[in-house]
């Protein structure tokens, strides 16, 4: 392993996810906060009052075990886990704490948010060196509710920031989270900070949040134009960071499967989660689901598409049956909810779908994201065995181990990467190689920027 790579590289963070409890709450302490949008939430989904203006109250008053209180309320535990709305409520504290700096008489705050920006970003860095991470990636939404003018000023000072914070053994760098609804705006500006003095440090732009109701194919258009932006301008070329296969609750494990190929076949980088990719299809059991009459007729054409690669792989598609079922559908509204059920043999035959996939994700170069924690308590996945991680080893997969959240789900790279060893049995020497694949799918490599 080169010197450099004794450190780990976190490539997949989320900037306000890597704040931790305690950092936190030294930031709330004289703040008053309005918390009753935050208490709704975390009281519709888990049906209890988070008290946090008490837990506040008694954390400012040295109440003896208020701040172990406040990490409870605030991290994101074993026993928290099922959902991605049981994690977004956690999350929503985060939001709301921000929301006190980010506004003032209704308007937005810029100077004062970014200097709670700063000093967060120095918090996280130094928390990084700590762990011994010397190269970390983090995600950063600009919010529709800034102006192009505010939401370039914001992503400039975080790139300042992270500039003062790189040296020789720390490497920070960013990617700018686009909505999933219009990333149109927020595209304008980062190409515009990229090709910009500090844009060497911005490395990517990413896709996040839920991602129900938004396919892949809705970016093809985002896609290129980041193509296009990285032809001209390849000193600075982009990667493209897709959420997907995280949560698929709305649609079949066929059309879960299927969408994070497609994100990797539209040229997506990078593919975060990816746990319909790998999970054990047997967890599931017999059961039903339901999708909507258009994401069917999108999942028979790609079976067409697709047919010789599938049966490789054991997947046998009948083009006449699939044609007739194609002219039944095609005259059903496409959001009408069609049910699927699921028997053993149809759930072996994701399993199949899964590896065909994974053989082409591997082909197009695509990287796959395993963050173990986060998988596991936002997907629910208590057992190992179950967890996508395993498949992703005994088919050879592209992944690296990231954190997704660390201060939220209270973990470290280095306990991310020892629970992918424990529990799938890997050989000692097999740490470096998963450091050494972190360190080639950094967003400059995969691009093409670094060699």
């Amino acid at each position: 392993m080169n010197a450099h790579r004794r450190k780990l590289a976190d490539v997949h963070t989320h900037f306000f996810g890597c704040i931790g409890a305690a950092d936190f709450l030294e930031f709330l302490r004289g703040r008053e906060v309005d918390w009753d949008a935050y208490r709704r939430k975390y009281l519709q989904v888990y049906g209890t009052d988070p008290r946090v203006e008490e837990i506040l109250e008694r954390c400012r008053s040295g109440a003896p075990g208020a701040p172990r209180e406040f990490e409870r309320l605030f991290v994101f535990g074993d026993e928290d886990s099922g959902n991605f709305e049981r994690f977004q409520a956690k999350y929503d504290m985060l939001i709301h704490g921000v929301d006190s700096i980010r506004y003032s008489g209704g308007q937005v705050s810029l100077p004062t948010l970014i200097d709670g920006l700063r000093t967060f970003i120095r918090q996280i860095v130094a928390r990084q060196r700590r762990e011994n991470v010397g190269y970390i990636e983090q995600r950063m939404t600009l919010g529709s509710k800034y102006t192009p003018a505010q939401a370039k000023d914001l992503a400039l000072a975080m790139l300042g920031s992270l500039a003062e914070c790189e040296d020789a053994d720390m490497q920070p760098r960013l990617a700018i989270s686009l909505s999933r609804d219009n990333p149109w705006p927020a595209w304008e500006v980062t190409q515009e900070v990229a090709a910009g003095p500090l844009g060497r440090l911005l490395t990517g732009v990413d896709f996040c949040y839920f991602e129900e109701g938004h396919p892949p194919k809705k970016q093809l258009e985002l896609f290129e134009a980041v193509r296009d932006f990285n032809r001209r301008l390849p000193e600075r070329a982009l990667a493209i960071l897709y959420h997907v296969g995280e949560s698929f609750e709305d649609k079949s494990l066929e059309s879960a499967v299927r969408w994070v190929h497609e994100a990797a076949e539209m040229g997506a980088h990078r593919l975060g989660h990816a746990i319909s990719l790998g999970v054990d299809p047997t967890r599931f059991g017999e059961h039903r689901r339901s999708e909507s009459v258009g994401e069917r007729i999108d999942q028979l054409n790609y079976d067409l598409r697709h047919k010789e690669g599938l049966g490789k792989f054991g997947v046998g598609i009948d083009a006449v049956g699939v044609a007739e079922e194609l002219r039944t559908i095609g005259e059903c509204p496409p959001d009408q909810r069609l049910t699927i059920e699921y028997d053993d043999a149809r759930l072996e035959e994701v399993r199949q779908r899964q590896r065909y996939a994974i053989d082409r994700i591997r082909a197009l170069g695509s990287v796959i994201e395993v963050c173990p924690t986060s998988n596991r308590r936002i997907a629910g996945i208590e057992r190992p065995e179950h967890h996508p991680v395993k498949e992703f080893i005994a088919s050879d997969a592209p992944f690296v181990v990231a954190t997704d959240d660390p201060g939220i789900f209270g973990t470290t790279l280095a306990d991310e990467i020892a629970w992918v060893m424990e529990h799938h049995h890997l050989p000692s020497d097999a740490m470096e190689h998963l450091v050494d694949r972190s360190w080639n799918s950094r967003s400059e490599v995969l691009t093409g920027r670094l060699s």
